[in-house]
């Protein structure tokens, strides 16, 4: 692998962040498009690399704040047999150039005149509902990437929990926190188009890939509408940002929890000593 041919592999990887030598679930390997090479020959450069070529790419991604990983077929289920999968993800101990933007989520999400905060607001909401009908209601945990195939949800789902979301913050009235009150200015269908385009946005990303459901569908006149199903490089996102973005949310918590323990111990002991003295 040349320096032009690892230039190619990158472009393709950042892309799509992901390749498989032979994929699995039926889906077709992406063919090559003008000025960019195809699934089947990146994963056939990155095989054929030598060592040092690795390592070189390996560099390469590293000054990026990205690291390759390569994936096994007994490693994560729906990986085809004698296949390979590769997965581009953000490497947690690196910090990413200014190169890499967040314009294309706001200007997604964007319906009218909204601050970037107020985007960031729309985007964490939708990313955290999301990944209650992903994990929270299958019982799994963020580490539990082998079940990422069972993880689906219609967008409907996402616009029904946005909407009951909703409906909580505007029961606290003047307690909402201030930082979400600018989502209950939604009006029509604000929720449903962000919802939409946050989706796309996690297609576009590769973390999650259209199903239909067709066992639903079987017995009605309607359509159920679009199922998504999250991928594996989505799983293994999900379960990084888990150990490193949200680790100190966890240590939040647990130091709550002591704090909480030894008020209650020191309010026992308050007890203990009011009644020994009685």
């Amino acid at each position: 692998m040349n320096m032009t041919e690892m230039g190619e592999v990158v472009a393709y990887l950042l892309r799509y962040r992901s390749a498989e030598r032979t994929p699995g679930g039926g889906r077709k390997r992406r063919a090559a498009r003008e000025g960019q090479l195809s699934e089947r020959d990146v994963c056939a450069l990155i095989d054929d690399a030598s060592e040092a070529e690795r390592e070189a790419l390996r560099d390469f991604l590293a000054g990026q704040g990205l690291r390759l990983k390569a994936f096994e077929s007994g490693d994560y289920p729906g990986i085809a047999p004698g296949s390979r999968y590769y997965a581009l993800l953000p490497d947690p101990e690196l910090e990413q150039p200014p190169l890499y933007t967040r314009e294309p989520v706001f200007e997604a999400l964007k319906l009218r005149q909204e601050s970037r905060a107020e985007l960031a607001q729309w985007y964490l909401q939708l990313w955290l509902l999301m990944h209650t009908l992903l994990y929270t209601r299958y019982n799994r945990a963020l580490s539990d990437v082998s079940r990422y195939q069972e993880a689906t949800f219609a967008g409907a789902e996402l616009v029904e929990l946005m909407r009951d979301q909703l409906e909580t913050l505007r029961s606290l009235g003047e307690e909402a926190p201030e930082s979400s009150r600018v989502l209950l200015e939604e009006r029509g269908e604000d929720i449903s188009r962000r919802v939409r385009a946050f989706i796309d946005l996690q297609v576009r990303a590769g973390l999650l890939e259209g199903l239909r459901d067709a066992e639903a569908s079987a017995g009605t006149e309607e359509s159920v509408g679009e199922v998504w199903q999250q991928t594996l490089l989505g799983a293994l996102e999900s379960e990084q940002i888990g150990i490193h973005q949200l680790g100190h949310l966890q240590a939040l918590a647990q130091g709550r929890a002591q704090g909480r323990y030894r008020d209650e111990a020191y309010e026992a002991a308050i007890d203990e000593h009011e009644e020994t003295q009685a």
